[in-house]
């Protein structure tokens, strides 16, 4: 019971900072949406999260965890700005590719977020994670360089190591 409320709480916090408000709607449809997910998920969720690390691993990990996000935010950033340039543009180039990433993650997990962190920011699309040899199809909208090898290493190179520190 304590593993349900303890995720309720969580949970309900986050749905005040994602909404930005609150009031009596915002309350009663997060309390009802939060109540059902707490009640099927509470074990599965805090099962996964539960970490059996000392003090300075945990420090470790939040630390990294706030490098992912800063260079996530940093992403979104030159991403916008480069939408924008496209967007005030007299004639917009854009040169989109479809390209097969390997990956040196050992976990799913660790694969799915960083196929999610490589192509979120810059509006593309992860169309395939293949499990057996570790990789994935990513479609990306607008490549800067011709060069496949130079351009993976650009986008994904910064985030697979610390999201292997993160999860692996």
């Amino acid at each position: 019971m304590k593993k349900k409320l303890l995720l309720f709480i969580l949970m309900l916090a986050l749905w005040f900072v994602f909404t930005g408000r609150i009031n009596i709607e915002v309350f009663l449809l997060g309390t009802i949406i939060c109540s059902i997910i707490s009640l099927m998920m509470a074990d599965i969720v805090l099962r996964s999260v539960q970490m059996n690390l000392g003090q300075k691993e945990v420090f470790l990990k939040i630390y990294y965890i706030t490098l992912v996000i800063c260079a996530l935010i940093f992403d979104v950033f030159l991403s916008a700005v480069r939408v924008s340039r496209q967007a005030f543009a007299i004639k917009p180039s854009f040169s989109p590719r479809i390209g097969r990433v390997k990956t040196s993650h050992e976990n799913v997990s660790s694969t799915a977020i960083s196929a999610n962190f490589i192509t979120l920011p810059q509006g593309s699309l992860a169309m395939d994670f293949d499990i057996s040899t570790k990789s994935y199809t990513i479609h990306w909208i607008d490549v800067q360089s011709d060069n496949e090898a130079e351009t993976k290493k650009a986008v994904i190179h910064k985030h697979e190591k610390l999201i292997a520190k993160i999860i692996d």
